[in-house]
Parts: structure tokens; sequence; C-alpha cells
């Protein structure tokens, strides 16, 4: 196919250029910024720009969106719930809208386990009822919601991945993994402030990238949404245990604290997506830290 990646210069966009890239797709990504990385594949264009997209769009015969750029966090844009509000729901009905336009064969949208908000101890799939805790996930569940208007209304093919907490190279914004890694390298000791039963659910930016082919290229979609997150939930003195072994010189002090994202998520169900697009989670804990710190030695990092 020929795809378009929106948020081509972030965590998630960069992951799935090359990933996409390597099974044989045309890649073209978009973003507002490459981070001063010089990246000459990258077209600087915002998701407010209907014309320049669809010239875009004709150019490259687009014929697939990736949906990876947004406001991309809860903890982002604090205190500015329009400007959270125009950038994912504004940008995501715009692209629909030009994907509907087009007839595009595909449209994959980074949505967010931020959907289900606090949930509490229970097994989250798919059909669990949505209440989000934050401005960042009411904007995901209405992104959702707009897929399904599109496919109802004009047949749209269009699937959200609710992705759990990614991590790896690219990513700019706080990541405690990534600073256990630069602050060994630097010498220095990684305080992290949490709660010692919290669970984390994290998951390497390259399955998540692995998940977005998959469902980029199902033929038939059976579902509009799929959990993509880790093989299982880590508590931070986990987490700590598995860095200690897998970074070298790694030095964590684990204080009294709370996330920045508290919402409460014990498991999450990954079965449809194992049975619906043969995805699953390649990489543990150690193998992704390993992974990333590589990828930060050989200067392949934000």
């Amino acid at each position: 196919m020929n795809v378009l990646v929106t948020g081509g210069a972030g965590l998630i966009g960069m992951a799935a250029r090359e990933a996409l890239a390597a099974r044989g797709h045309e890649v073209t990504a978009i973003d507002i910024t490459d981070y001063g990385r010089g990246d000459a594949a990258l077209t600087h264009l915002g998701l407010d720009a209907r014309a320049p997209l669809e010239s875009l769009i004709a150019a490259r015969d687009i014929d697939a969106f990736v949906h990876a750029g947004a406001i991309s966090g809860p903890m982002l844009a604090k205190g500015q719930p329009l400007l959270v509000v125009a950038t994912n729901i504004d940008g995501t009905a715009l692209l629909l809208d030009l994907a509907r336009v087009k007839g595009m064969k595909r449209f994959v949208f980074c949505s967010s386990v931020s959907v289900y908000g606090d949930v509490g101890p229970a097994v989250i799939t798919e059909e669990r009822p949505l209440h989000p805790t934050s401005m960042y996930g009411a904007t995901k569940v209405a992104c959702e919601q707009l897929i399904e208007g599109f496919a109802a209304e004009f047949g749209l093919s269009g699937v959200s991945l609710r992705i759990a907490r990614a991590y790896g190279p690219y990513r700019r914004a706080n990541c405690y993994l990534g600073a256990i890694i630069r602050d060994a390298d630097a010498g220095r000791l990684t305080e992290i402030p949490c709660a010692p039963d919290f669970p984390y659910h994290y998951v390497y930016v390259d399955d998540v990238a692995d998940a977005i082919a998959a469902a980029l290229e199902a033929e038939n979609l059976s579902s509009f949404a799929y959990n993509v997150s880790g093989a299982a939930p880590l508590t931070m003195p986990e987490i700590a245990t598995v860095a200690a072994r897998a970074i070298p010189n790694a030095q964590i002090r684990l204080v009294p604290g709370a996330d920045d994202v508290p919402d409460l998520q014990t498991t999450f169900d990954l079965s449809r997506a194992g049975a619906e697009l043969g995805w699953a989670p390649a990489r543990d804990l150690a193998r992704g830290l390993r992974d990333y710190a590589a990828a930060i030695h050989a200067g392949r990092a934000a």
C-alpha cells in the first residue's frame, strides 16, 4: 500500500515508518517538526492543512492512513482542553474525511488504553465500557466513535488500536525506562516515585509497529478496536529488578509517590488481537530495555 503516517517524527510514527517500509509498503510521513534531526523523508505538515494534505495524497497516490499524530498523552497540554480537542478530534475528523473522499483501503488509528479510565481490579477486554479520566482519553474515545460513524455511513475500513505505555528510542515525554538507561550511562541514580503495588503496562514500540502493520494488512477486520499492550503488567519494584539486570550500571531508588497517570488498570486481554490480527507482543521488558539502550548508544533516539 501507499501509506501516509501522521506523527511521523514521534515515538510510534518513527517505528511505524521503519516497520511498514520493511514490509514493502511505500511510506509517506508527515509531522509539524522533525525535532532538528534533518529528516529529509519527512514532510512538515499539520493536521489542519486540508489543501496541502489533498495535494500530497494525490501526488503519492495514498491509499491508507496510519494516524499516530496527536497530543500524545494525558500529561501533555494540561489545562488546555480546547487545544487537545482541536488537535486530536478535529485533526482526526479531517483525515477521516480525506480517506472517505479518496476511498482509501484502511484507516489505522493509534488510540490509547486511556479510553478505559480507572477500571480497578478487572480483566479489560475491548467490550469494557469507556470512562476516560482525562481530556486526552476523552478525545481518543471521540475519535474511535468517529471511525465507527464513518464506517457505518460511508463504508470506510477503520480500526483503533488501544495502546498501553509505549516506550522506545524516540519517546520525548517523561519515561522512567528511558531515564534509567540515560542515567546509567551518565553514572547517575534514577529516583522513581511510585506506589509499590501499582501495575504498569509497558509495550515496546516495535511491538506497537507490528500491531499497526497487522491491522493495516488484515484482509477483513472483524472488530473496530484492539488492545495493544505488553504480555503482562509489572509493578515498579519488578521493573527495577529487570532493569538492574538488563542495563549495566543502572542505579534505581524507589520512593513513595504516584504516577502521572494513576488510572488503575489491572490486566488487558490481548486475545482479540491474537485471534483476528495474528498479533501478540514479542518483546519482554528485558529485551525491550536492551533494544532501547542499543538505539540510544547508536544515536537513533530522541
